[in-house]
Parts: C-alpha cells; structure tokens; sequence
C-alpha cells in the first residue's frame, strides 16, 4: 500500500529497523507492518494470515503510490479523516478512511464500490467533492475536496446556539438547492445533520458544503454500531428510518433538514437523550416542543414550516426540498438570492452618501481585520457607517417629528442636559448624550438605519492594520480627541481631524461611548464567529457594549479595542451613538 524502500529487506517507515521476510510486526517499533510499508516484492498470503490492520496511518504513508498521509484531521465511529497530498495534481486532499470492522465486511465493500459510482458522477457547488475512492485488502478510503473551515455544528457554538434568521437562511437556502438536485438524481443522503455540513470562506461569505453522502446507506442491514456516532445520527433520524430503514427516501432527509433547522434557530435538538433507544422513540412517537418555547422572537410561519418538516407522517412534510426553499424565502419575509458561487467584479459601491440633513456615511469595504486584544480575523461585509455622532440637533429634530418620549423607570434621565426639552445654546453641534440603547435604537430606525455591530464599530476604528488607535499607534494628544476632561464636557463633533480612522471617521476616540446593537459577552468578543459576528443573545437582564471611551475618560479607554457595557435603559452624560446601514 505504500511506495517502499528499494531494498532486498524492506525497512520500518517508522523507526528504519530491517523487516524479516514476511513479518507481521516491526521488531524495533512493534507496529504492524501494513501499517506503513509495503515489500518490494509481494509475498501471497491466505486471507487468514494477513497483517492486521492498523488503527492509524503514519504521516508519510503513500495509499495507491499517489496520496501521502500527512496529519490526522478527526477521528468518528465510523473512520479517521486525514489530510493528505495529492502527488499527482499537487493538492490538498481530505482522505476518510473507514475503520477496520467496517473495511472487512464484505457486504459494506460491496456497496462501497456502488455508492462510489454513484456519488463520482455528481458534483454541486454545495457538495464536497469526491475524486477517488481507494480499496485495499483491508481498507477502504474515500478522497476529498478538503475544506478548511468548521463543521455548521462548531459554527453554530461559535454564535452560542442561536445564528441570525438571516444567516440561517442563507446556509439552508444553499444546502436545500444541493438536495434538491440530488434528489432529483435519485440521491439520497440519509445522514443529514450539522456535523456532515462544512463551511468554506469565499468571496461571498461562508458556503455551506455537505459530505458523507452514502455512508449510511453502507450500513444498512449490517450489525455496525458505535455508540457516539449512532447517538449523532439519531438525534437527526426520521421515524421512518427508526422503523425501517431501507424505506428511507428523500421525505427523510427533508426531516433531519427539518431537526438542523430546529437546533440552528433554538440551539436545540427537538429531542434530546443521552439514550439511543429514547431517542428514536422520540422520534415516532413524540410531538417535539415548538421551537419558540427556546426562542420567542422567532417568526411564527417559520415554526409551522420547522414544525410540517418534523411531521410523523412523511406526506405531511414539504413535497421537496424546492417547496421547502420557497416556505423559508416567505416565511423570513424575503427572497433569498439562488445564486452560484461569487465570480466577476464586485458592484460599485460609492465611498461616501451624503444625506439632506448633511450626514456623511463612509463606506467600510468588504474584508478581515484583526480584531481584538488577540487580533483573530474577523471578516465583514461591506457597510457604511456614519462619519460622525448623531448630535445633538439631529436627535431634536427625531424627537420633534415623532413625540418619542421614554416609559422605562430610568426615563427621567432622558436627555437630562436639555433644558425644557430644548438643546441648550452652544451645544446642537455637539453629540447627543443622555439617552439610553433603545433610545439609540429608536433613532437608528426613524432615520432608516441601525446600530453598528461591535465588530463593525472596531473594525472602522481599528482599519486592517490591527492599530491602537484610530489615527495610529501614537498616544492620543489634544489635536487627536476629547479625553481626559480636558475640556469638562463634550466638544463639537468632529472638531478632532487628526483622529481621524483609516477610513476618515472622525471621533471614534472620546467625546462620548457609543452604544453598539451587540449584547454584552466578553467571551463572544473573545471567540465568536469569524464572519460578520453579532451577539444577539440576551440574558435576562442584558448588558450592551459601548466602545470608544469618553470625555471622562483616560487614555485607555480609547483603544480601538477598548470595550464596556451597561444595561440598556443606562442613560450617561458621556454616552452616546451613532448609526450605520448595510451596503447592499
């Protein structure tokens, strides 16, 4: 199985020591040596005598004299997965070989070299390819597209068990389109769950990309268990399945889509049991409890379509995965684009849109940054962000038009400097202060916008060369921001040019904290998700972020990952907002 050494007497590949003529076992090392070497010059066995096979392959072992193991990528109930080189068209590959028990039954082999025609003559953007499958007397292997990206299982921790309604769809719009296709071919997956889902980094975002196609089909009507990998698979198990799973057809995996949906929106499984036989009797004869009993805000025709996919009865579910895309597109209250993957120019966007009022928003293009104390890469999409604060004027003119007036317990201390409910003389250029997050927030939809994000806020601060402050790494001066109660109070906005962001956003540093639509999780901020991060999650009592540091304030608390938060009924002399907008 491997490329071996040209000798009369092979060598171990693990420690070099001499092989005796048909050893089962390296004298030096003990490994079995099929593990990792194969004679020059076969010697025939009767298949009761032949190695036995190893529990894992070295780096360096050459599988078919073309893919060089070189790590272990992750180890599951049913194979290792390693990452391998592709020596004849220098490339990465993934390589998922099947254990030993399962690479021995004759039946399993059988159907492995079936499906393998089956799935090499399918491909979907969507889909993680397959190029080649490999079979040897005593192992089967699979060989890969290799994704370097998380599993939709870590991402969905990384957003700690509730992903945006928006990026939800836009995953399950991708992976719908690539079931709908394989069904229509007669595909079917029938292990479907966020484990065999990965997430590649593009262009235009996070590609969902599905893998394992007929694996489980290998194992029907075999007697193949694993605990931790049976236990995965029947979380996601429809109940025809349960019953008898060769009845299996496409209605089941629009009902793993349906369970995926359910744990992506709520963070849970509908049932849940640390025992396989509970589990798949949930699952026939259990209502599951409606998805909002976890996660109030979600769209009512959103739970009845989660719901109609979890029915018992597969007639009752969506036809197809077509008719389940469309359910999802109206019951999130948009289209959702059907497009392939990104290729072409990027449209124009312009750099800055002016207002009548003469706000300025500044136009934060598409991209990582490091963000952070650590600088992990975060990567956003392109948004705009106003140049500077929502003063003081502005905020007048909000509550002239509409009447907003506060009735949560704090709201005595809404806008607590004015006088009469007037801005005092002097100050209408100066950033509105004294108003609370829902306050910020009441404004940001009045004028058609919304808070920034954290990390949009830091990443207009900070720019993509990780610097301490918005003008650099120098230490603030009285020419760079409003710090240090320099001046006893706010100042104009944007009277500080030199502190200026690398996008030529003014007052990012001091003046006033601005309030951010995130929550408050130090731990979020720390590890969320890599693309276009937004904690979403409130506690019972939530606490929101605000950064940029204030007139109060020393020189600390203006660093481009300086951070705080309070309660959103908090109303502070020193805290403020300003609002962004999405580019597209």
């Amino acid at each position: 199985m491997g490329d071996p050494p040209m000798e009369d007497n092979p060598t171990c590949q693990a420690c070099r020591a001499l092989l005796p003529v048909g050893a089962r076992f390296c004298p030096g090392c003990g490994l079995g040596v099929a593990t990792h070497v194969e004679p020059r010059h076969k010697v025939p066995e009767a298949a009761s005598e032949r190695p036995l096979p190893p529990m894992r392959l070295l780096p360096g072992t050459v599988l078919s004299s073309v893919y060089t193991i070189e790590s272990v990528l992750g180890e599951g109930g049913m194979g290792v997965v390693y990452r391998a080189h592709d020596r004849a068209r220098d490339r990465v590959v993934a390589l998922k070989c099947l254990h030993a028990n399962l690479s021995g039954d004759v039946e399993i082999r059988r159907r492995f070299a079936r499906e393998a025609k089956v799935l090499r003559s399918w491909s979907h953007h969507n889909v993680v390819t397959v190029y080649d499958f490999l079979s040897h007397d005593y192992l089967l292997a699979i060989v890969m597209e290799f994704i370097d990206g998380p599993t939709l299982t870590q991402h969905l921790g990384k957003w700690r068990g509730k992903i945006p309604f928006d990026e939800i769809a836009g995953f399950l719009a991708d992976i719908l389109d690539a079931m709908q296709e394989g069904h229509r071919l007669g595909i079917v997956h029938r292990d479907l769950k966020p484990d065999n889902i990965l997430l590649k980094t593009g262009p235009s975002g996070l590609q969902p990309k599905i893998v394992d196609f007929g694996i489980a089909k290998l194992l029907e009507c075999t007697t193949y268990t694993v605990s931790g990998a049976f236990l995965g698979t029947c979380r996601y198990m429809s109940p025809e399945q349960v019953k008898n799973p060769q009845a299996a057809d496409h209605r089941s995996d629009i009902y793993s889509l349906g369970v995926t949906l359910y744990q992506l929106c709520t963070g849970f499984t509908p049932f849940q049991s640390d025992n396989h036989f509970a589990l798949m009797m949930a699952h026939v004869t259990e209502a599951p409890k409606p998805p909002s009993v976890h996660r109030p805000d979600i769209p009512a025709s959103l739970e009845r379509l989660i719901l109609d996919a979890l029915a018992k009865d597969p007639a009752a579910r969506p036809s197809s995965c077509a008719e389940f895309r469309e359910r999802l597109d109206v019951a999130l209250g948009k289209e959702t684009p059907r497009v392939a993957p990104a290729s072409g120019p990027e449209p124009q966007l312009d750099p800055v849109i002016r207002e009548s009022d003469g706000t300025e928003a500044v136009l934060i293009p598409a991209g990582p940054f490091a963000m952070g104390p650590k600088r992990r890469v975060v990567h956003l999409d392109a948004f705009y962000l106003d140049r500077m604060p929502v003063t003081n004027a502005q905020f007048h003119k909000f509550v002239s038009v509409t009447g907003y007036r506060p009735t949560d317990p704090n709201a005595h201390r809404f806008l607590a400097h004015w006088q009469g409910g007037q801005v005092p003389s002097g100050l209408e250029n100066h950033p509105v202060a004294n108003v609370s997050r829902w306050d910020a927030a009441a404004y940001s939809a009045w004028a058609g916008k919304r808070l920034p994000t954290e990390a949009e806020w830091e990443k207009a601060a900070r720019g993509t060369d990780g610097r301490r402050f918005p003008w650099g790494r120098a230490e603030p001066g009285l020419s760079n921001a409003n710090f240090g109660k320099k001046y006893g109070g706010t100042t104009p906005v944007g009277q500080f040019q030199d502190g200026a962001s690398p996008y030529g956003i003014l007052d990012l540093a001091g003046n006033t904290w601005e309030w951010c639509e995130d929550a408050d999780d130090p731990e979020f901020y720390a590890d969320g998700p890599s693309r276009n991060p937004r904690n979403t999650r409130w506690a019972d009592r939530p606490v929101f972020v605000m950064r940029g540091g204030s007139w109060m304030d020393g020189v600390r608390a203006l660093r481009t990952y300086a951070r705080t938060g309070f309660e959103p009924h908090f109303r502070m002399a020193w805290g403020g907002f300003r609002c962004a907008r999405g580019a597209f």
